[in-house]
């Protein structure tokens, strides 16, 4: 008998093929991509854990940590370039100048422009920072300023200002006396170094006006608030802020969270703790007043290094309480690890 040859495969068992293909990738992205988160948060603690190390040796060359707000509105991340292998581009700025905002001067704008990758972190969505004239780079790593400085007419974390509004320390804050914030080292925190937060990752903010919103990526106009507002007061009026169509200051066009890395300043590189992790950021009537919170595009947290160099991820769901505790260096509070 002749026996017809068989070719080929027919359509049903074409689509059973394809469908259990179809199947597989399904299973498979999800995890592919967490992986990659893995990878990427992994390497956001090296970096915190680098940073924290930075500092510890900074303050055992100099005694005490960097100044939030370093001579020429300088941010801690100049200070700490030394002690991160970056002594080329810390040497390539001019400390000479005597001007107030030095990294804006042509004689030291390519420092900012120098990409960082330990202030980076790899989760960051906005990478690109050239679309404005000084083309610099940002950081998603923020310093402790403590609580917010209307609860307590000063800076209760471990950075703080060093310049009042005519940069001089005799002026005042919104109606506020200055206080700016003397040299802080570790015989200041007594609270703990393992309970007081040091540095944390805040989500940067495009430059670009047009560029799509996330819940962390924009700071948004607060109404109704002052320096005299409660904590209590300014937490619930940023509560009714919605991310998706909050107005953002200056017309829309203020979105420059954590640009630049060079200038020490609460609304470029540092962070409080009236707002817990990835809450909205939100802008009373002052600046300085700015509700900052911790951020990042980590599921569900974000990572932070804490004044002993340890780093650790804070959930969203941390209690307010703790989070402003953990936040103060002579609080008095006692806060366990069970309770983060």
């Amino acid at each position: 008998m002749n026996h017809r040859e068989r070719r080929g495969f027919t359509l049903i068992e074409l689509l059973v093929v394809i469908a259990i293909i179809g199947v597989l990738i399904a299973l498979l992205l999800p995890a592919v991509q967490s992986a990659r988160e893995a990878a990427r948060r992994a390497q956001c603690t090296n970096n915190l854990k680098q940073i924290g190390l930075a500092v510890h040796n900074y303050h055992d060359t100099w005694g005490a940590f960097p100044m939030g707000e370093m001579p020429g509105g300088l941010s801690p991340q100049v200070g700490l370039l030394p002690f991160l292998e970056q002594t080329q581009v810390y040497d390539s700025f001019n400390f000479n100048l005597g001007q107030r905002w030095i990294w804006t001067q042509p004689a030291t704008i390519t420092v900012g422009r120098t990409r960082i990758s330990a202030y980076l972190c790899p989760s960051e969505i906005y990478t690109e920072y050239a679309s404005d004239s000084f083309r610099f780079w940002a950081s998603n790593y923020a310093w402790n300023s403590g609580t917010w400085y209307p609860r307590t007419q000063q800076w209760d974390g471990l950075f703080g200002r060093s310049y009042g509004r005519s940069n001089s320390p005799e002026t005042t804050i919104g109606g506020l006396p200055n206080n700016a914030l003397s040299l802080v080292n570790f015989a200041s925190i007594k609270d703990g170094s393992s309970n007081t937060l040091l540095c944390a990752e805040v989500a940067n903010g495009p430059l670009v006006v047009g560029a799509a919103r996330t819940k962390v990526s924009d700071c948004f106009q607060a109404v109704g608030l002052t320096n005299t507002s409660t904590p209590q007061e300014a937490v619930a009026a940023c509560n009714q802020i919605d991310w998706n169509s909050g107005e953002i200051p200056w017309g829309g066009s203020w979105r420059y969270k954590g640009y630049a890395w060079v200038e020490g300043s609460i609304w470029r590189n540092w962070f409080n703790a009236i707002r817990t992790p990835n809450q909205t950021c939100c802008r009373p009537s002052d600046w300085w007043f700015i509700m900052k919170p911790a951020s990042s595009y980590h599921p569900g947290g974000a990572n932070a290094v804490m004044a002993d160099g340890s780093v650790k991820f804070f959930k969203e769901s941390v209690a307010w309480p703790t989070w402003m505790a953990l936040s103060t260096r002579v609080g008095g509070e006692v806060v366990s690890a069970d309770q983060y």
